[in-house]
């Protein structure tokens, strides 16, 4: 809020400035009016304008451990306290003030009502001229000309006077003065408003003034007419009057005249001024995006562990704190909707759900102990994603998790290292003749994975697969050899042992390959699973990286959903963990 409320000041400051050094003096007094009263708007509007630039986050373990430490408790209870006694004194100045302003306005609004209806009235056209016992100064309230009865009867109100007052009256001029009021009542205590609601008005006089040139009214005498009107006389502050202050400058704005070079160079500045506002005051926003890809997640990295330490410690301190751990998990669609925690939220009710969550918790509290997920897809809008991430900043929570669309290694693709190592095994092994070609089982399974995660871009630019030529027809069914009853010389008791046919192991130019083995049944234990895979020889990985059976079965205990991909047996891939 005072982060706005500055922007604001400084925008306003500067338009109002620039008003005053470069065009209270052209006669461009119309568009000067029209300038004033967009000031304001613009200063409200240019402090909201976020420019948002998303980034891919960063870890750093290191920014973990600032939360670590210990405070004493009374002067976080001292700080408390003041943190929220503080607010309710101010707003309950500010409410003051606008309550006073705002009885203030009602007030004179009042009396030109009880004048207009109190008092005898005579129309001119769609004018009205309410003719007032006290002695007063022409003023204009919309279409309402107040006069003085007695200098009205008696014909002494000059001509000039009353086409000064009708130009009030035809421009409605006190629409823009109602605005400044009801401005002023909410800004009660900012300086900057009284400052633009005295040019406003001071420019009305301009155009009246020049309305009544516009007629052909010689200039001395008008501005002896002006002089005359210069009194003392009581006017209402919601009225355009004709012996507003500032007498000497309206009289040194009738003598002077403006080239239309000047206009144009005068108007074009605001070009620039506008680009330097946009750029100073406006806010920028760097959104941090985690992108999170489950199939290639390592569980292995030791700075990984060394982060799941750390925050352990902490929930581990917030329990002997006892201040409770929370997670608040918001899923946001393509179409923009919300769902909290399993609950449908509409984006418009977000604030007001979350406080149904930790609600013995102090904001400084939910600011270190609760954690917001934020589960995005590829079309979310990122204006909710900036709206919710606001509004959880405002609710107070320690860390905004943003994670992205979940991506298979297919779509991502396999990392420059990997394929310069398949790169390298495909040119040794493409370089060995087809038919005498012999590849060890590491190097095949190397190659097979990379090329599996490569994506079809990838697969033209890579090197061939390096394939090995095909194993020959298989031999004719044999019938089965029959024990020979033939005596062995050399054994001893050789009257009882007979010689047996030996089952060997098929081999292929010079390598010894045993006939795959099928892998078993699927089983819905997934522990059990991967056990009963583990006894059959299969090899476990994890992306590219191999895993031992007992990092398997406790990555697979502490997943909800295990992929258990058996597809290439004995090789198997997990995903999910």
């Amino acid at each position: 809020m005072w982060i706005y409320l500055l922007k604001f000041s400084a925008c306003l400051a500067i338009l109002l400035l620039f008003y005053k050094l470069a065009l209270e003096k052209v006669h461009i007094h119309h568009f000067k009016r029209y300038y004033l009263l967009s000031a304001f708007i613009i200063s409200l509007s240019i402090p909201l304008i976020t420019f948002t630039q998303y980034v891919t986050a960063t870890v750093e373990p290191l920014l973990i451990t600032e939360y670590i430490g210990q405070t004493s408790g009374n002067p976080i209870e001292n700080k408390t306290n003041l943190a929220q006694i503080l607010p309710i004194i101010l707003w309950g100045i500010y409410t003051l003030g606008v309550l006073i302003f705002a009885l203030k306005f009602l007030k004179n609004l009042r009396a030109l009502i009880k004048n207009i209806k109190n008092n005898p009235k005579l129309k001119s056209g769609h004018i009205h001229h309410v003719l007032l016992h006290e002695l007063i100064a022409p003023h204009t309230f919309f279409s309402y000309i107040f006069f003085n009865k007695t200098n009205y009867e008696s014909q002494k109100i000059p001509q000039e006077v009353f086409w000064h007052e009708e130009t009030h009256a035809n421009q409605k001029h006190s629409l823009d003065i109602l605005l400044f009021e009801l401005i002023q009542i909410v800004f009660w205590f900012h300086p900057l408003i009284y400052w633009a609601k005295h040019l406003a008005k001071l420019n009305h006089e301009f155009l009246a003034d020049q309305a009544v040139l516009n007629r052909g009214t010689s200039v001395p005498n008008y501005q002896n007419l002006v002089l005359a009107f210069s009194s003392n006389a009581v006017t209402s502050p919601l009225a355009n009057a004709i012996h507003y202050s500032s007498i000497k400058k309206r009289i040194v704005i009738m003598k002077t005249q403006t080239s239309k070079r000047v206009i144009w160079l005068k108007s074009l500045l605001l070009i620039p001024l506008m680009a330097l506002l946009l750029y100073s005051f406006s806010t920028k926003e760097v959104l941090e995006v985690q992108k999170i890809e489950n199939s290639t997640i390592e569980r292995g990295n030791p700075q990984e562990t060394i982060i799941e330490d750390i925050e352990q410690e902490i929930i581990n301190d917030l329990k002997n704190q006892n201040i409770p751990t929370q997670k608040i998990s918001i899923a946001i669609n393509k179409k923009g909707q919300l769902l909290v925690n399993a609950d449908l939220v509409k984006i418009e009710d977000l604030k007001s759900h979350l406080l149904k969550y930790n609600q013995g918790l102090t904001k400084e509290q939910r600011e270190q102990s609760v954690r917001a997920v934020i589960s995005v897809e590829k079309e979310t809008p990122a204006n909710i994603i900036k709206q919710v991430d606001a509004i959880l900043m405002d609710y107070g929570v320690a860390t905004i998790d943003i994670q992205g669309p979940t991506k298979s290694p297919k779509q991502v693709g396999a990392t420059k290292t990997e394929i310069k190592e398949f790169n390298t095994l495909a040119k040794k092994y493409n370089a060995q003749p087809k038919e005498t070609r012999v590849i060890p089982l590491n190097d095949l399974k190397t190659l097979e994975t990379t090329y599996g995660r490569m994506s079809n871009e990838q697969k033209q630019q890579a090197l061939p697969f390096p394939e090995c030529a095909p194993p020959p027809a298989p031999v004719p069914p044999v019938k089965p050899i029959e024990e020979d009853d033939i005596s062995s010389p050399t054994l001893k008791n050789s009257t009882n042992q007979k010689l047996q046919a030996i089952k060997e192991p098929l081999v292929y130019y010079g390598k010894l390959y045993n006939l795959p083995q099928p892998p078993p049944q699927p089983n819905p234990n997934p522990v059990i699973y991967i056990k009963e895979l583990a006894e059959k020889g299969a090899t476990f990985y994890m992306g590219p990286h191999q895993y031992k059976t007992d990092e398997v079965i406790e990555l697979v205990k502490k997943s909800e959903d295990p992929n258990i991909d058996v597809s290439n047996y004995p090789i198997v891939r997990l995903g999910g963990c």
